[in-house]
Formats: C-alpha cells, structure tokens, sequence
C-alpha cells in the first residue's frame, strides 16, 4: 500500500513560533514511516515558506531539526507559491501552527483554497475559538459557565486609562485578568490585583490588539479537557483530565508550560469520577458549540462551589515532548502516533 503524505507546517507569525517548531518537530519524529510519508513546511516569522525538497526519514537515530542545515529545501516568498507546490504532493497536511495565521482560520482558508486536505478544526470554528471574546459570547449564549468579563475597545482604552482601570476592578472585583483576545501560550495575559497594575496591563498589550478583554479571576483549581474525534466510533471522545499546579507562578504561563520544571501536570487526577466526568462532558459540549474538529483543548478551573468554569479554548494544542493533549492520551492508552493517526483520519477540506 502505498504510504499516505503528510506535510507537517510549523512556525508562524505569531509569538508562539518557537513552540510551534518545537512540536512540528515532535510530529515529524512521531508519525509512523510505514504509514506515512512525511514532508516538512516551515513558515517563517515574516512569512516566508519552506518547503522540503523531498519527504524526511531519519538517519542515525537523528531526528528532525526545523533550523539544521541538513534538510534541502525549496524557498517561496508567498504562501500561494509554497501551496502550489504542495499541492500536487500532499494528500493531508497537519498544521501545527498556534495563534494568529496558524490557529485562527487564515492558514486553513489557505489549504482548502488550494484543494489540500487538512486535520484540526475548519476555517470557521477555527476562526471562532481563537477570539476569546467571540468564544465567550457564544458559550454564554448556550449557557456554559465562564467568567465574568468586559471588552474594552481602543476607543475606551484611548481614553483616561487610570479612571478605565477603576471601573473594570468594580465592575469585576480584584483581581482582575487582562487579555490579548486573540493571543496564545500564555504570553498576553496579566493578573492585575490593583489599578496601578491594570493600567500596566493596558500599556503592555493596548497597543497590537485592537480590543482587550478583561475577566475577573476565577479561584480554584485548574485543570484542561482534551477532546478527540474518533471517525471508528463516529464521535468525538473526551480524554482524562489533566490537573496543572504552577510551581511559582499564580497562573499556568509560559514559564510553568514549557520549562523542565513547570507546573505539575497530574493525569489521572485525584477527582472523584462523578467530578471528572463532569469536566470531561464540558470539554466535549465547547468542542460541539464551537464546531471544532479533530482535536481541542479547553481549559477550565474548579471554582470553590464546586463546579467548572471555562477559560478558553485552543484549536490547535501544543504537540511537543511536555504537551497536555500527548499526556491525556496516553493516560487513556493512546500513544502519541495514534493521536496523529486520529487527527489525519478527521482531516478535511474545511
């Protein structure tokens, strides 16, 4: 039979580049070569295209290193140039881009605008939960807990920011958590306690975003759901909770995520299974209100009256060596291979 080709992407635009090429790199390593012939793409900062000249096996125990010298590769200035050469060679490609371009819908527009197949969710669930704001709106609408929240626009934050930071911490109460909607890893979020940190916050990350979005901090435990589509069972399937306690930090960050010592991340965890249960059914109704496919990762804390709240959502979950999608499966006797079999087996046109 002849081997399915798979073209990996990974890098990006956005600030979560790095860890993208970590895990496009854990992919490449991963996927079975008898099954699969594997391509890799990366995609700079500046959006330049790479397109490996011709599928990459490991040699001499080496695995792939998305910034050695020893891969040829076949340089594009635009992405519709890098597509068309793909096209006519790839039958699935797998991004493993996080953020903007990657996760929110651009890049998926891309592939099924060249007629590529693509696992992970389509252009508009994609589009949708990457905007936490949007995320919340529609969760809110069908009922599903989060916490509270209020958008500033650029008008509003313009505007006498001291006064603005007063009215979010009483309207929400202190402390409060101030966000890039549309940011990822971690990397464009504050924990502010007092308006002098409110304020901070607003100069950090006013001035890209086009909005803010600012919730009140929701105490309790945290925790994340994974959801994978199984095309064997016809639906898709929740994975064992994944408890995360920070180390040093008040939040799971970017240091806590991705340092050797991070967080702990507990699976299976010490719930009682009715409580478990309770975050796997969550994690599987945001999966189907946003209309997510393949995979996803929604993030939730057990608040102190004993009931989940969502945080948000990613389309896209990190695939490296210390990633919480690979930790839940394999605590559901799933390896790392099959879940990227599983995703491949979902991929589609949108």
């Amino acid at each position: 039979m002849d081997r399915i080709r798979v073209a990996v992407l990974m890098g990006g635009p956005s600030s979560e580049h790095d860890v993208s090429l970590r895990g496009g790199a854990n992919v490449v390593d991963a996927l079975d070569r008898r099954r699969y012939e594997v391509r890799p793409v990366l995609v700079s900062r500046e959006g330049r295209w790479k397109v490996a000249v011709k599928p990459f096996e490991p040699r001499d125990g080496r695995g792939f290193d998305p910034l050695g010298a020893d891969v040829p590769w076949r340089e594009h200035e635009q992405a519709w140039s890098a597509l068309g050469d793909l096209a006519g060679r790839t039958d699935v490609a797998l991004p493993i881009l996080h953020g903007r371009f990657g996760e929110d819908g651009t890049l998926q527009a891309c592939l099924a605008t060249a007629g590529i197949r693509f696992a992970g969710s389509g252009v508009r669930g994609s589009a949708l939960a990457i905007d936490k704001v949007r995320t919340k709106e529609v969760l809110s609408f069908h009922g599903v807990r989060n916490a509270r929240f209020r958008v500033l626009t650029r008008d509003e934050l313009s505007r006498g920011r001291p006064a603005l930071a007063e009215e979010v911490l009483a309207q929400l109460g202190a402390p409060v958590v101030v966000k890039d909607p549309l940011g990822g890893s971690s990397l464009e979020v504050r924990v502010c306690d007092d308006a002098r940190a409110v304020v901070l916050a607003f100069e950090a990350l006013g001035g890209p975003a086009e909005r803010l979005l600012v919730e009140a901090f929701v105490r309790g435990r945290e925790f994340t759901g994974g959801v994978l589509d199984d095309r064997e069972r016809g639906r898709p399937v929740a994975l064992p909770l994944v408890e995360l306690r920070p180390k040093s930090a008040r939040f799971f960050d970017y240091r806590e995520k991705y340092d050797a010592d991070g967080a702990l991340e507990l699976c299976p965890t010490d719930l009682a299974p009715e409580v478990e249960a309770a975050g796997r059914a969550l994690a599987l109704e945001v999966h189907a209100r946003l209309g997510l496919r393949g995979v996803s990762r929604t993030d939730l804390i057990l608040g102190e009256d004993g009931r989940f709240v969502v945080l948000e959502v990613n389309t896209m979950p990190g695939m490296t060596s210390r990633s919480l999608i690979p930790k839940a499966a394999a605590a559901a006797g799933i390896d790392f291979p099959g879940v990227l079999e599983r995703l491949i087996r979902t991929a589609g046109f949108d």
